[in-house]
């Protein structure tokens, strides 16, 4: 297993969702997923899109290090607290999973954002 594959398979096991996960921030959020799209969303989801791409921001710089640098004590504990943090997204998420059209949306951004990892 490629080191690439071996941090995405760490990711998704890190939150736990067996459809992957993964949102982006609110700046990235425009390239990745058209912005036509977002206002389809309802005011929670779009919340809960903005909160969760602000945590993939600083997943994503966690995730860098630990490829160069694995041993980097400081960087694991952040990685520790993310996971908590990734916990209180769930509740949430499953909820707007029902939702075809954030379903989709976040699908879409799961598969673009997996790529970035």
């Amino acid at each position: 297993m490629s080191e690439k594959q071996s941090t995405r398979k760490y990711f998704l096991q890190f939150l736990g969702l067996s459809a992957g996960a993964a949102m982006i921030s609110t700046t990235a959020l425009a390239s990745m997923v058209d912005a036509t799209e977002i206002r389809k969303l309802n005011p929670r989801q779009q919340a809960f899109m903005i909160r969760y791409g602000k945590w993939m921001n600083e997943f994503m710089k966690v995730a860098t290090i630990k490829k160069t640098d694995p041993g980097n004590i400081e960087n694991n504990k952040k990685m520790a607290t993310l996971a908590e943090a990734a916990e209180t997204f769930k509740p949430e998420l499953s909820e707007f999973m029902q939702d075809e059209t954030f379903r989709l949306i976040y699908n879409a951004s799961i598969e673009r954002v997996t790529k970035e990892i």
